[in-house]
């Protein structure tokens, strides 16, 4: 087996919701030891998502599918006795992950300077909604909200207005970016010994991901229109018997490669010119060929002919196609609740796909196992383990 690149270090991860845990889920997958700090009602993802014992454990899928592999202490940073704990597993640690609005950590005496100088080779991220600074750096944000605020939803009009993506893109997306700037400083505390200070904002984010849009913007002062469904003769979206289709004839050779696949080879054949200048008639005799078959029909034909253009499947006709399977991007984790599948890594090196740890924390599970490791006597760890006024 692969040696993971994280082995042997410990991330102390004071996150909550799915930016910073799917940060988190990352860095434990690449082999460091992932200690997620809880408060008494656990994190509020713990309950989203699954059948009724799932909820009542506290590991709806919605909490195991970015935190498996963790381990979990109850900690209320709220109260002295917790944040003291806190400060106590920094100084076992390598990394410390939060994604509290900015100021909630110094405010609890957690923040960067208190703990670098408990431990100065501590790596300390910090994930928010719009910075550590700025004059928006105060705000509050979830994915929905950031995708409102950042133009991404400009740029997705759809029927009576901006629409906003069907699943918590920007979250996921800041958590792998989060991932990133995570190694490269382990690569740079290698170089130089010292400690490093990572603030990542989701809104940042986001720009990144539209970066032409937001080039575009930024130098010529207007915005790039929004995209559509259909944006050129056989460059959209279509409609067939049964659901949708995707077509990507970018160029030329991908018109031609298409109309092949859809049985219209003497329009595949014209010269290039007539075949440009008949692209608008060409469409429509494309629109009423594709509602002779289904949806899952023409991608079986697209992928035989190997053309750019696709089914609009769903998520259970994807995991069907057995890709993912081959793929390895999902496995298997064995819970209180029984097993769930959750994601891996989601690349190969050296031909080994990262994953999880098999196994899944309860809210508390390791709070005990780390007092224990850090020193503390019977007599704290009862009064820790007792509930405390916040």
């Amino acid at each position: 087996m692969t040696d993971k690149p994280l082995q042997g270090m410990r991330v102390i991860d004071l996150t909550h919701v799915l930016s910073g845990p799917y940060c988190t889920y990352q860095l434990g997958m690449l082999g460091a030891e992932v200690i997620k700090i809880e408060s008494p009602k656990g994190d509020m993802v713990r309950r989203w998502g699954g059948d009724r014992t799932q909820l009542k454990l506290g590991l709806g899928s919605g909490f195991v599918s970015q935190n498996a592999g963790k381990r979990s202490v109850v900690a209320d940073i709220k109260t002295e006795r917790g944040r003291q704990l806190v400060r106590d597993l920094v100084k076992t640690a390598d990394i410390f992950v939060e994604n509290f609005r900015p100021g909630t950590m110094a405010k609890h005496n957690l923040g960067y300077e208190t703990l670098s100088e408990i431990n100065p080779a501590l790596i300390y991220l910090s994930i928010s909604a719009f910075g550590q600074q700025g004059p928006e750096g105060h705000r509050p944000g979830f994915d929905d909200v950031i995708q409102a605020t950042s133009g991404f939803m400009s740029i997705n009009v759809r029927g009576d207005g901006p629409i906003r993506t069907g699943g918590p893109v920007l979250d996921f997306a800041t958590g792998m970016h989060a991932t990133s700037a995570v190694l490269a400083a382990v690569l740079l505390r290698q170089q130089h010994g010292q400690g490093q200070r990572i603030d990542i904002a989701m809104q940042d984010v986001t720009l990144l991901l539209i970066n032409r849009h937001a080039s575009i913007t930024a130098s010529s002062g207007t915005p790039p229109e929004p995209g559509s469904n259909r944006d050129a003769p056989l460059l959209g979206r279509y409609k067939t018997k049964e659901g949708y289709v995707m077509l990507a004839a970018y160029l030329p050779q991908h018109q031609r490669s298409i109309l092949k696949a859809l049985g219209l080879q003497e329009l595949a054949e014209l010269p290039s010119a007539e075949l440009q200048a008949r692209l608008p008639q060409i469409d429509l005799t494309v629109e009423t060929t594709l509602m002779q078959k289904t949806a899952t029909q023409w991608d079986k034909v697209f992928s035989e002919k190997a053309v750019v253009a696709g089914g609009v499947q769903d998520l259970g006709e994807v995991i069907a196609t057995q890709q993912t399977a081959y793929r390895e991007l999902l496995t298997q984790v064995q819970t209180a609740a029984g097993p769930q599948q959750v994601t891996t890594a989601g690349y190969r090196i050296n031909g080994e796909v990262f994953g999880p740890e098999n196994s899944m924390a309860t809210l508390g599970e390791h709070t005990e196992q780390f007092l224990t490791e850090l020193g503390y006597s019977e007599q704290e760890i009862a009064r820790h383990l007792s509930p405390e006024p916040s």
